[in-house]
């Protein structure tokens, strides 16, 4: 084995599809704050249902394997890793569907900020779609109340 094939074996990203990307955007977002409420779970599933690339996908092995690769790697590094395999026609979509995640209380947390940051950084979105948005998801769920 060459010093190359060495690097890239180590270098390897742990997350396999897209499918697996989007969940761990998704995750990483409602695990922001280091618990996951039902209301959380149940609103991750729901956004998942409502896209035609997740009809018919076990979502349950999905947990578990975001569980244990955010464990794993850490938080930024597992956003990270999930952004690398995000088409680039689908990164303003992800991106506003984690702040719909995010925001879905009204209320938006030290670290759900810094998730947002990290986001937008890794998935190249410019610095005006970005404040568009979170403009808009803050309108949307003006009002929310907190823990549904």
């Amino acid at each position: 084995m060459s010093l190359f094939e060495a690097k890239n074996s180590s270098d390897q990203n742990p997350i396999s599809s897209e499918i697996e990307a989007w969940f761990g955007i998704l995750y990483s977002c409602v695990s922001a704050d280091n618990q996951i409420a039902d209301s959380e779970t149940a609103s991750l599933s729901r956004i998942l249902h409502s896209k035609q690339k997740f009809i018919g996908i076990d979502i349950a092995p999905l947990y578990i394997k975001s569980f244990d690769l955010r464990t794993e790697l850490g938080q930024l590094k597992y956003i990270s890793a999930c952004c690398e395999l995000i088409n680039e026609e689908d990164k303003e979509t992800v991106f506003a569907l984690a702040l719909e995640v995010l925001l879905a209380d009204g209320a938006l947390e030290k670290e759900e900020k810094n998730v947002i940051e990290i986001l937008s950084n890794r998935l190249k979105i410019t610095a005006g779609m970005t404040s568009k948005i979170i403009e808009v998801i803050f309108l949307k769920n003006k009002g929310n109340i907190k823990g549904i």
